[in-house]
Order: structure tokens, then sequence, then C-alpha cells
């Protein structure tokens, strides 16, 4: 889809709407903020996120959205609430989903089918773990490297079920075949790990993704990828990962609302997926004695009410993000972290993340001088420094997580100010 047709698009629902999308942010950073070598585009974007004003790298943890973004999500609501249910409005707001699930699976290397749309990654995560009817010492293999959200799912099929959790090292520069090699057994019946670490930034490539693939669909073993931190950071494309299911979220790298996500599932494998969560607008047909038929689309696992107006704006965040360009911001995240790793280490210290070109993401994480934790160099940044980083479970260890709209001017300051606290 062009440009002028996106932008057709976004008009032709703000006209629906019957109001002016406000036009972005203009002139919220505050002076000497903005480097006179920073490129006009993203002088451009920063202008339409206020929180570039400060020195922001969370957008591992949870992002802010462009203006425009938070726009869209308004006039949704305000125009579904003139009617919720009248034959001039329903038909646009209705649309909300299928053009949403269309557009990511579209951007992501899916089929509109394959997608459902979620409320979070987390939720994804649920999908997959409820899709297979556990049984006492069945295992499943995580990693080392997951945040609770590819965890706690899992522990509680252990509690309930006695289903045995099994650790993969994916510390930076372990061996992913390997490591699987060791640990499946006759009982490994799922391995779910991260597309890309919240702890180390470590990232599946596509080629080991590819070959884990094929050698779990070789023994029945289902693959689920948890992909928080991968769309909008690093390149994703489902066909070429090969995974059976894939959950992620619209609020961290691809810029959305909160309360949005997406789930990935393979379309040979919905059939062979139970469902746990269910309700109304799962299922095509139903009776009052016992009879339904499911959606024969990934859409079975959605139900109930919906905050449609959310998920158009994770739609306008697409767009968004389209519209500045794919392939464009990720080439920028890719040059600022080679920046930020040459810049730490001439420094004299150490990066946890990965250096390979095949493997780094944004997601940078970086060793603290001796006698800092992660925690309090996190609260003094902060408070003290306009600069949002997160702290993970290395205690020495502090993530810096780089988008497109970063600069090399605030990297710098902020491995400066990170010096000054040792």
């Amino acid at each position: 889809m062009t440009t002028r047709r996106r932008f057709l698009k976004r008009a032709l629902l703000t006209s629906a709407a019957g109001m002016m999308t406000p036009a972005p942010v203009l002139g919220m950073m505050p002076t000497g903020q903005e480097s006179t070598s920073m490129p006009g585009w993203i002088r451009d974007v920063r202008r339409q996120i206020p929180a570039s004003r400060d020195r922001f790298f969370q957008t591992a943890g949870i992002a802010p959205s462009p203006t425009p973004v938070l726009d869209v999500v308004s006039n949704m609501l305000h125009y579904q609430n003139k009617g919720p249910v009248h034959p001039d409005i329903w038909p646009t707001v209705a649309a909300t989903e299928p053009d949403l699930r269309r557009h990511f699976g579209a951007m992501f290397g899916a089929r509109e089918h394959e997608i459902a749309l979620t409320h979070s990654t987390s939720e994804g995560i649920n999908i997959a773990s409820w899709s297979r009817n556990w049984q006492k010492g069945d295992e499943v293999i995580l990693s080392n490297q997951e945040h609770p959200a590819n965890l706690i799912p899992w522990y509680n099929l252990a509690t309930r079920f006695g289903v045995v959790v099994r650790r993969l090292d994916l510390s930076t520069g372990t061996s992913l075949m390997d490591g699987m090699r060791s640990l499946v057994s006759r009982r490994t019946r799922m391995v779910s790990i991260p597309h890309v670490s919240r702890n180390n930034g470590r990232r599946i490539t596509n080629d080991e993704s590819a070959e884990l693939a094929a050698w779990l669909r070789q023994q029945d073993i289902r693959y689920h990828l948890d992909g928080a931190q991968a769309p909008g950071c690093v390149p994703v494309d489902f066909r070429v990962l090969r995974c059976d299911y894939y959950s992620t979220c619209g609020h961290k790298w691809l810029l959305g609302p909160k309360g949005t996500g997406a789930f990935y599932c393979r379309e040979d494998m919905l059939d062979r997926t139970e469902l746990t969560w269910t309700g109304s607008h799962s299922t095509v047909s139903y009776d009052q004695e016992g009879g339904y038929q499911l959606i024969p689309e990934a859409r079975r696992f959605e139900f109930g009410t919906r905050a449609l107006a959310t998920f158009r704006g994770f739609d306008a965040a697409l767009y968004w993000m389209q519209d500045v360009g794919m392939d464009r911001l990720l080439q920028r995240v890719d040059d600022l972290v080679v920046f930020a790793i040459e810049s730490w280490k001439e420094r004299g210290y150490r990066v946890v993340s990965p250096e390979d070109a095949g493997a780094r993401t944004g997601v940078f994480v970086l060793e603290l001088p001796a006698r800092l934790t992660g925690r309090a160099v996190y609260d003094a940044l902060r408070s003290g420094h306009d600069t949002f980083t997160s702290p993970v479970d290395g205690p020495r260890d502090l993530r810096v997580a780089i988008h497109f709209f970063n600069t090399k001017d605030e990297i710098e300051s902020t491995f400066d100010a990170i010096e000054s606290l040792a």
C-alpha cells in the first residue's frame, strides 16, 4: 500500500469521525537537546514523540507512542461513542480488527487467518502454553534469559500438572543447537524461548531459528517464540523463522498503545492447538444443547468485548512506522548499537549483549563499573538525569534500549552520567 493510500485511509477514518486529527506536537525538546548533526527525519519523528525530550532508553519495557497514534485512539473512542451500533458507524468500527490482522500479517510474514489479536505478549504465551493436553512428566524447554511472562505460565503448568521445566543456556556466545540437543528428551513437548532476550539482548538469528524449527518438527515438538522485544527492533518474518507460534505486543518497539498485541499460529497448527480461553466471538455457530463450531482461523483465540480504539491505534502505529521506513529505522537502530558498543568498550568496560551483526539488537546491555548495581543506577539516572533505562537480572547489568529516535549525543551523555556515579 502506498503512502498516499495509507494517508487516505487515516483521513477517511478521521473524516468519518467528524473531527480533525490534531497536528503533531512541535517544539517539545528543550534547547540544546537536538544535535545540529541529527538527520532531519529523526528531528521530525522526535517532534511527534514527547518522551524524546528526555533520554528515553526504556523502549524494551514500555515505549512512548507518537502523538498521531494517540490521536487515532481518541478519535475512534469519540466516533464509536456517537452510536456504537448505528448502521452508519458500526461498519467502520467493525472493520478495525480485520484491518489490523491483515496489516500485521502482511508486515511480518503471515496470512490474516494466522493472526489473533491479543492484549499483550503474555496473553499469547498463555495461548501457546495451554495448546497441549499436558501429562505429568511432560517437558518444556525455556531459557535462562526469560521475562516473567515466559516463566510464570509454565511454572503454573508445573504446579497443576507436573510439567517439567528445563532451562537452555542462551548466554551471549553459546550455541543454540548444541544446547538444545543436550536438553531434548523423549518427554519434551514444547520449546518456548525469546526471539530477542530482554536480559542480554541476544537475538535468535533467522538461520538458527529455521534449523531449530526443522529439527523440532521431526520430533513433533512445538516451537514458540516470545517476540516481545523483536518487531520494530529487528527484522521479523514468521515464514523465515518457521516457528509454530509467535507472541508479541504493540507497546514496545512498535510504539503502539498499551494493551495491544498479536499471536501468530501457523496455519497447519491451528486444529492441533487446544483451546483454553474462549467465549463469544470464537465460534462460527453454537446452540443451547452443547453444539458449537470454532472459527477456522486464529481469531478463534479471541473472545469477549474488545478494545477497538486501541486496536485501531495499533494499526496506526504500524502505518506510522512504515511511513518512517522500516528498513531505514532498523538500520539506524543497528548503527546506534554499534556506536554504543564501541563507546562503552573505549571507556574500558564490558558489553554484555552480543556484538556480532547477526545477533546484536537494540536491547543493548552493558556491565556497570565495579560497586554499581543496575537497580541503583536506574534509580539515580531517572531521578537525577532525566534518563530512563532498565535494570535486568544480572546485578551489575543495565539495559539501555536503543531505538531509532535516540541519538549518539544521548548515548554519550548517558555513559558520562554512569561514569560520574562510579
